[in-house]
């Protein structure tokens, strides 16, 4: 009985171990609507080179990367949690107007390169002289990494 059950546990991780990492390339039609509108309206000239689905253990996000580098990483309604920018910068219409206010006040010149949605409401932004500015729900400036 005890072997059994010790069977049974060892299949269960092994599988769950199979089906954490189900990473899947996809088309951008098959992205969530909220997605795809996101991408029309903001990102209208940049080529999609790929879209792929990341199928965690209990979640699903999606991750889009564009033929100049640049990257955004969904979650499984669309909203977006991530935006890379490497070699542009983020449409000003996707960052807080708070997190503007304060950058344009603050780092003059600078843009918003990469935004990040931390948990509790909290924003993780860098720069393009590459200064990472982190941000509570109330849009705080909490930590600065140079």
């Amino acid at each position: 009985m005890k072997r059994i059950i010790i069977f049974l546990i060892s299949v269960f991780f092994a599988s769950a171990a199979l089906y954490a990492t189900n990473d899947k390339v996809i088309s951008l039609s098959e992205l969530p609507v909220k997605a795809q509108t996101m991408i029309k309206k903001h990102f209208p000239n940049q080529t999609v080179s790929f879209v792929k689905m990341d199928r965690d253990w209990l979640s699903k996000s999606y991750e889009v990367v564009f033929s100049n580098g640049d990257k955004i990483e969904f979650d499984k309604s669309g909203d977006w949690i991530d935006i890379d920018c490497e070699y542009t910068s983020v449409p000003t219409e996707l960052i807080p107007a708070r997190i503007i206010a304060q950058v344009s006040a603050n780092y003059s010149g600078q843009k918003v390169t990469k935004i990040e949605k931390k948990r509790r409401g909290r924003y993780e932004v860098e720069l393009s002289n590459q200064i990472e500015l982190t941000f509570d729900k109330n849009f705080k400036l909490i930590e600065l990494d140079r």
